[in-house]
């Protein structure tokens, strides 16, 4: 369901100020099985003109969460969707919060909101509504995935309920899922074996292939005793259950003395028109002596940013960004290649992933002069003028001939800046790092006609360097 282009935004003019007209949906009827759009009605809403200390938001991103299909069953009709949104401060009568600022908070499924600025900041009645600060080169969506609530929710239950210990095993359902693949990630950080349940066969490959977890078995198809056996030898220390039913009695009763169970969801039964029926979990919880406990995220409002601090902390340390690392080609290349490896924590990966495939793909596409940018997300090292340069060569095709002094007008700069931008970009040769810090191809730009014959060539070095 989207919202028509032509009513999105309406504004009425008066003497001094502008009123905007915000749609919104409105939930009419309760879910009966799955959400359907007859559930919904789009509504407008005339917008109050903005009063001292409060700021005019136009939504970007909004959250769909299974939490919601849930929640609005204690609302009473009609009422509107709840949901997390990040929004752009359109106008503002906060000095604190100028235009252009991005904030993230319980907004619910809207166009704009009005928010007062300075009690925003401080209390909500959901979660806190925050000021995002500049995350480049990740996406401001991410503050509704792992730099929010999402994130937050895998962080706090799995640290403070489950308190997991190094060595230990965790199990996971719904683990391919915002807040299952966070938490996987969570616990190979602190240095746990992780096991995950998935739906499909592709997901499981991509928790095993891309996220680190060292099994994934999708529950439709395997014996779900079996699979536990095979991936938890030493039975499981810590269950963080999204889903319910009756694969978390199968999981508890495989648990070992003293194991901790975070029950974050129920997402098996969110659409069931009638209760589930599961095996009782009593005999696992005494005999076992496991502490169970259910959680709501909101429980950590007030340590809200710590959480958003740590997964900012592990994503920068390593996140999945292509890394296009400049130096001069000189004697010193294997020396700096060196360094280089070993700045990053560089592996040789020799295992494909989509990323990878996808990289290899527009590299030979670049090199045919095909491609004039790529898709995958992009890093450089080097100085800000080689940065400024290099992003400037991404928008010419490949084996295009032009003067450095051409060049250096294109970036409004004098063509008497021809020799700087030459140094910059003629003796370089850009190494291409794609995730898992794996070396796999370079060019060379002088003059836009070196080619690729150096390739092997670095490819080598890069197997003798990096570990």
């Amino acid at each position: 369901m989207s919202l028509s282009p032509n009513l999105v935004l309406r504004r009425l003019y008066s003497n001094v100020s502008t009123k905007v007209c915000a749609q919104k949906y409105v939930l009419t009827k309760y879910f009966q099985g799955e959400p359907k759009k007859s559930d919904f009605k789009i509504v407008e809403e005339d917008l109050h003109e903005l009063k001292d200390g409060e700021i005019l938001t136009e939504a970007e991103y909004l959250s769909v969460d299974p939490y919601m299909r849930a929640y609005m069953i204690g609302y009473k009709l009609p009422t509107d969707m709840i949901g997390g949104q990040v929004a752009k401060v359109i106008d503002s009568k906060d000095k604190n919060i100028p235009i252009g600022t991005y904030v993230c908070g319980a907004f619910g499924w809207r166009t704009h909101t009005i928010i007062n600025g300075e009690s925003a900041l401080n209390k909500s009645l959901d979660l806190p509504i925050t000021v995002l600060p500049d995350l480049n080169p990740y996406p401001v969506s991410l503050a509704l995935g792992i730099l929010g609530m999402p994130g937050n929710t895998a962080y706090f239950g799995l640290k403070e309920i489950c308190q997991p210990k190094e060595g230990e095993t965790i199990v996971i359902t719904g683990a391919a899922g915002a807040v299952g693949s966070h938490v996987g990630q969570i616990g190979k950080i602190l240095g746990c074996r992780v096991i995950g349940f998935a739906g499909t066969d592709e997901k499981c490959e991509y928790l095993e292939k891309e996220l680190n977890f060292d099994r994934a078995f999708n529950y439709k198809k395997c014996n779900i005793r079996a699979a536990l056996k095979d991936g938890a030898p030493n039975r499981v220390d810590c269950y963080f259950d999204n889903v319910g039913g009756e694969i978390s009695s199968t999981i508890l009763s495989q648990m070992n003395q003293y194991g901790r169970i975070a029950v974050c969801g129920s997402i098996s039964s969110y659409n069931d028109t009638a209760p589930p029926k599961a095996l009782i979990v009593q005999p696992a919880l005494v005999f076992k002596e496991l502490k169970m406990e259910g959680f709501i995220v909101n429980r950590w409002t007030d340590r809200w940013q710590e959480g958003i601090d740590m997964n900012l902390k592990w994503l920068k340390e390593d996140d999945n960004y292509v890394y296009l690392v400049c130096f001069e080609e000189s004697a010193n290349v294997e020396k700096m290649l060196k360094t280089i490896t070993e700045r990053i924590n560089c592996q040789y990966i020799e295992e494909k992933n989509k990323i990878l495939e996808l990289f290899e793909y527009e590299i030979r596409e670049y090199f045919d002069g095909k491609l004039k940018k790529f898709t995958v997300p992009i890093k450089t090292f080097g100085s800000e003028f080689q940065k400024e340069v290099w992003d400037k060569l991404m928008e010419i095709p490949y084996g295009t001939t032009k003067t450095y002094g051409t060049l250096a007008k294109e970036m409004g700069r004098a063509a008497s800046h021809s020799r700087a931008v030459g140094a910059a970009c003629g003796a370089n040769a850009h190494i291409i790092i794609i995730p898992c810090h794996r070396l796999i191809a370079t060019t060379s730009k002088g003059g836009f006609s070196c080619g690729i014959d150096r390739k092997e060539w670095i490819i080598k070095h890069e197997k003798d360097f990096a570990s």
